[in-house]
């Protein structure tokens, strides 16, 4: 047995320097979210009649459906946290370690990492093993930032046995999340499909909560997302779903060793499907073979914005007893009339337009990893102009931009459409969806001018996403200042169809991400490859 893990110390030393940076990031934007919920509530629920209106609101069916259930027999502040961030925030751990375990997995084993590593003297298990203490320790980091964060707050209701629960439940449930990426790493042959088949399954997981939540509930208690959205922490402190994922992180664990014990490197468990012989036309070409690349991804994404749509537009029909006496609510929208769909419909598109934008950005830096593999010097070695190579990328990322957002519109236009009586017309929807394309176009021109000057530092763009995220869905409940929103390209979008359609702001964000672009596409024309 020691023969098999020989040399796993260096190796985990090995990886945990190596995604230091991404792990500090992801840890410092979740504490930072979690941190910043409590306090705000604090201040806008500060006693239990304010509270009324919401919990009202989170026992109606449409909001459990989206939230899960929640414990209101003692109503306060740490109820209200847990209710509303433990499937959010769920959902974030699980793509950290998806993301993460994914790449360093399959993605390094695919690359050819792996095999230089185990061309050293070093056990069959070292490298699998070093990634499940490299997750222990990112997961249990997490939680304990978790538990002395919350603890640290001084919030009444917000004590150390709860903050303990919510912790650990946060952190058992990356893992579980880390060693289902393990296992589904060794049935597939790439990083890209480790993370979306992973994906793909949190995504599964959500839906049967979701319909078991409203329909059944010992239907939600065959998903993992069903346990922890019952750990109710602050009120009932449950450890059996914490218990029972551990148990279900360590068999799986076991199964992804058992798999990766009897498997050939390089090789998948999954039958392989019968190739082309010959390569179809669209494939003779940069834009050709990034299409082939890219196709897995793209439907994965593709499905889950419909998804995503289809399960906001079921909510339509219950949004006037959302935001009936309920100021927080009807602070997020821009008029005060009584048409609440119509007034919510810009904050959803905002929600799915910023989803929208993360494929649309992946599509466009998966150059990096061709520059990085040396993959491009060997398509640049043929006819094959750097405008031509760096267009592909750019070509299929706007796509992205344009196809997400619009099937994100159409699931919700389906979803509307048998929620309410009176559905909004499927022109006003688009409209209100494709509105934000300008916007999302910003980042991809951002992307590209990264691409050009300074390819190393593309998780930039994904930090200036995130914080646009936070200063605008988020800006009401953190009240932030109007300068911070307006350095973002989605505050300027019109929100239709509360407000009247604008041109202008559309053509100048449409400019600015077409004269990046083409500044991008000069640097990365100079630039030593």
């Amino acid at each position: 047995m020691g023969a098999l893990l020989f040399q796993t110390p260096k190796l985990f030393y090995f990886y945990l320097k190596r995604n230091k940076f991404k792990v500090f990031l992801w840890l410092t934007l979740l504490t930072i979210l979690t941190l910043l919920i409590p306090p705000a509530f604090e201040s806008m629920y500060p006693n239990e009649s304010k509270m009324g209106p919401i919990i009202e609101m989170s026992k109606n069916p449409a909001m459990e459906v989206m939230l899960g259930p929640g414990d209101f027999n003692d109503v306060n502040i740490g109820v209200l946290f847990a209710h509303e961030m433990t499937l959010f925030t769920g959902i974030m751990v699980a793509i950290m370690n998806i993301l993460i375990v994914a790449r360093d997995t399959r993605g390094d084993e695919a690359d050819g990492r792996t095999e230089n590593l185990k061309a050293l003297p070093i056990g069959k298990h070292a490298p699998l093993i070093s990634h499940l203490f490299m997750s222990i320790f990112s997961n249990g980091l997490l939680a304990i930032l978790f538990v002395v964060g919350l603890t640290c707050l001084n919030t009444n209701s917000i004590d150390f046995s709860g903050a303990l629960v919510y912790g650990f439940s946060m952190g058992v449930f990356g893992l579980m999340f880390s060693a289902l990426t393990m296992v589904i790493a060794q049935l597939v042959s790439s990083g890209g499909e480790t993370a979306g088949m992973s994906i793909a399954i949190l995504l599964l997981m959500y839906l049967v909560r979701a319909f078991g939540d409203i329909a059944n509930e010992q239907i939600s208690m065959y998903s993992p997302m069903g346990w922890l959205s019952r750990v109710y922490a602050f009120s009932e402190n449950n450890w059996w779903p914490i218990i029972t994922m551990l148990v279900v992180t360590v068999l799986m664990y076991v199964i992804a060793l058992a798999l990766n014990h009897i498997r050939d490197i390089n090789a998948k468990m999954l039958p392989q499907l019968p190739s082309r012989k010959r390569a179809t036309w669209y494939m003779k070409s940069p834009l050709g073979l990034q299409i082939k690349l890219q196709k897995a991804g793209f439907c994965y994404f593709a499905i889950g914005l419909f998804v995503l749509g289809l399960s906001y537009g079921s909510i339509f029909g219950d949004l006037d007893s959302f935001f009936k006496d309920n100021p927080l609510l009807q602070s997020m929208l821009s008029d005060k009339g009584n048409n609440y769909v119509e007034q919510f419909l810009p904050q959803l598109m905002l929600v799915m337009s910023l989803i929208s934008t993360i494929p649309s950005l992946m599509s466009l830096f998966k150059i990096k990893k061709s520059i990085d593999m040396g993959y491009a010097m060997l398509v640049l070695a043929n006819t094959v102009s750097r405008i031509n190579f760096l267009s592909s990328f750019l070509i299929l990322s706007i796509i992205n931009a344009i196809v997400m957002i619009f099937l994100a519109a159409l699931g919700l236009y389906v979803g509307q459409v048998y929620a309410l009586e009176n559905a909004i017309d499927f022109g006003t929807i688009m409209q209100s969806a494709m509105v934000f394309i300008p916007a999302i176009l910003v980042f991809v021109g951002l992307g590209t001018l990264v691409i050009g000057w300074g390819i190393k530092f593309t998780n930039v763009v994904y930090l200036y996403l995130a914080y646009t995220f936070v200063v605008n869905y988020l800006g009401v409940l953190l009240n932030v200042k109007a300068w911070m929103k307006d350095i973002t390209p989605f505050n300027h979008i019109p929100n239709i169809p509360v407000d009247d359609f604008k041109l202008l702001p559309l053509v100048i964000l449409t400019i600015i991400a077409i004269m990046m672009c083409i500044i991008g596409i000069i640097g990365f024309k100079q630039r030593d490859l």
